[in-house]
């Protein structure tokens, strides 16, 4: 019980918010049906399977060795190459499935190269957090902002391209600065991976499934199919899945869509124009995750461009701004300081660069 308190702390942490809650107010359970997403969490569900069957199958690793093995040891190809596979691999498998796949695979790297571990460890952090918003499924903030406002993909996607492309330019222009710095080294053959092709495949389907099912407003449907496939191709695959951290965003729903109902704001998030929306989502991120930070504000806007850039980039720069940032910390060996030396003058270029979107037009 002990070890479980101790690495479930913001699972044991949101719990308690939700008996002081419960206590000051026993209405509070007649609201949690008003409160929680279920397409948003049945989505969620979905993906940490099919993120931890890919995984277990060895596809992304098999890919990642094989571009890897293309870097020669030149610091600024290694870099790329990293960045390159995170942006490939975070709209599919959300950004926290993409970093429990990407920092062992980094660590093995900045091991074998001799390239510092949190330069590594941090652009790619960075690199989940904004490869994955080109897709609602790729985070579980955009997951509950395509869910709650009805958008159809099309229409996501065309609104993500600008904050998409802007920070994927932005960061290959980080990546070749920080590069200058390493040196050279060549790395030894990399080994071959073992591909599960019958899991891989279930997974594959399985994502597409899922896509179109939640498109269709119907993600139970495809929740299903995808447990099926799963259990005819690797049943304790669904044993491995993190649902604590499953039962973390059902607690974020309740505690953080409470909140401003306790606070009587709701009046005063509702009359903020976009450029307020995309402030106060920016800085509520920072302090307290961007998923949180989605379900206090999204009840009482209808402003869901700003919503969504600042949520999003509000998931870079300090350490709390995202779920992913603190696995990767819990991952690596790396220190708080060393993250945000690399992640916080990056946000504060991306952050004024959202303000100007924003102020622009493309993200009222």
């Amino acid at each position: 019980m002990i070890r479980f308190i101790v690495r479930e702390k913001l699972l044991v942490a949101l719990f308690i918010l939700f008996l002081a809650f419960l206590i000051y107010d026993h209405g509070i359970v007649e609201r949690i049906p008003k409160y929680v997403n279920m397409d948003a969490l049945i989505v969620i569900f979905a993906l940490l399977v099919i993120s931890r069957s890919i995984h277990v199958s060895g596809l992304t690793n098999r890919i990642a060795v094989k571009i890897l093995s293309r870097t020669r040891g030149s610091p600024y190809t290694t870099l790329f190459y990293m960045v390159l596979i995170t942006y490939l691999l975070a709209p599919l498998i959300m950004n926290d499935g993409t970093i429990f796949v990407m920092v062992p695979l980094v660590i093995a790297v900045a091991e074998l190269s001799g390239h510092e571990e949190a330069l590594l460890v941090s652009l790619v952090t960075i690199s989940a957090n904004l490869a994955s918003i080109i897709l609602p499924i790729g985070n579980p903030q955009d997951i509950v902002i395509w869910t709650y406002y009805g958008i159809s993909l099309s229409e996501y996607v065309s609104a993500s391209l600008p904050l998409y492309f802007l920070s994927l330019c932005l960061l290959i222009f980080y990546v070749a600065f920080l590069s200058r710095k390493l040196i050279i080294k060549e790395l030894p053959i990399l080994p071959r991976i073992r591909l599960d092709r019958r899991l891989a495949l279930a997974s594959v389907v399985s994502l597409i499934t899922i896509i179109i099912t939640a498109q269709l407003r119907n993600p139970l449907i495809g929740l299903i199919i995808t447990l099926t496939l799963i259990l005819l191709s690797r049943p304790r695959t669904l044993l491995e899945v993190d649902y604590p951290l499953l039962a973390v965003f059902l607690l974020m729903f309740i505690d953080f869509s409470e909140m401003p109902h306790l606070l009587g704001i709701q009046s005063l998030i509702s009359m903020m124009s976009p450029i307020q929306i995309y402030g106060v989502s920016l800085v509520l991120s920072q302090s307290i995750s961007n998923v949180p930070a989605t379900i206090a504000l999204i009840r009482h806007t209808i402003y869901w461009k700003p919503l969504f850039a600042g949520v999003n980039i509000g998931g870079v720069g300090f350490l709390p701004g995202s779920m992913a940032n603190i696995i990767a910390l819990r991952l690596s060996r790396m220190k708080t300081r060393d993250y945000h030396r690399y992640a916080l003058p990056f946000f504060v270029v991306l952050a004024l660069l959202g303000l100007l979107l924003v102020y622009i037009g493309l993200y009222g």
